[in-house]
């Protein structure tokens, strides 16, 4: 499978490109970051972070003021310009190609972002971690996300169908489905929860979606209203 670029690749990135910041606040907010991603980010004190960066603390504290102010221009970027980059690295390598069987495309999307996870479990849970109580940043996250979601699964989902291997329900329904679920299961690695069979869990999380997305499905008549 093709490695995709990481969460910290595309921050740095993000950076880099942003002409609106100084070369010594690029360096504070990739430490913050990092040590984040690292420590958790309660455990990093902004003493961390100025040396990390390679600033005098006093730095720190004149541009961003607090360790909130801090996160707050980390998520920032990952809000409105990352997070949609991610989706569409995500539906570039596995929704433009023909799937023969709904079981090979549920089997693909759910073994990238196993891995994709996996590759940035730190960044993700720290993430995670500064969005928690913040529901104004989590559904602008979610906001930025859906639309490039929905517009990259139609293709395959509408492959799928006409070749009768999905149930007909709206796009956005069956994105809802299919995220829910595997969500739910990369969540849990992100969390990294206890988990000693990890084969266990991806053949329930697909035998699920199976049932759920097959054609037959629709013999339930509530389902077939949607």
């Amino acid at each position: 499978m093709e490695q995709h670029p990481r969460i910290r690749d595309y921050f740095s990135q993000d950076l880099a490109d942003n002409r609106d910041i100084t070369p010594k606040q690029r360096a504070i907010l990739q430490a913050s970051l990092d040590l984040f991603a690292e420590k958790g980010f309660e455990q990093t004190s902004t003493s961390d972070i100025a040396q990390r960066a390679g600033v005098a603390e006093g730095t720190v504290y004149r541009r961003y003021r607090t360790k909130e102010g801090l996160r707050d221009a980390i998520l920032a970027p990952l809000a409105t310009n990352i997070a949609p980059m991610l989706a569409s690295d995500f539906s570039k390598d596995e929704l433009h190609r023909r799937y023969p069987s709904l079981e090979a495309f549920l089997t693909a999307i759910y073994d990238d972002r196993v891995a994709f996870v996996l590759a940035n479990q730190k960044e993700i849970k720290v993430i995670l971690e500064m969005v928690a109580f913040d529901q104004a940043r989590r559904n602008q996250i979610i906001g930025h996300i859906a639309p490039v979601m929905v517009q990259q699964f139609g293709g395959v989902l509408n492959q799928l169908r006409a070749d009768q291997l999905l149930v007909p329900w709206p796009n956005d329904l069956i994105i809802q489905t299919i995220l829910s679920m595997i969500g739910g299961e990369l969540m849990r690695g992100a969390l990294t929860l206890p988990n000693d069979d990890p084969q266990r869990e991806r053949t329930y999380v697909l035998g699920v979606l199976g049932k759920l997305l097959t054609p037959s499905a629709t013999d339930d008549p509530a389902l077939t209203q949607l």
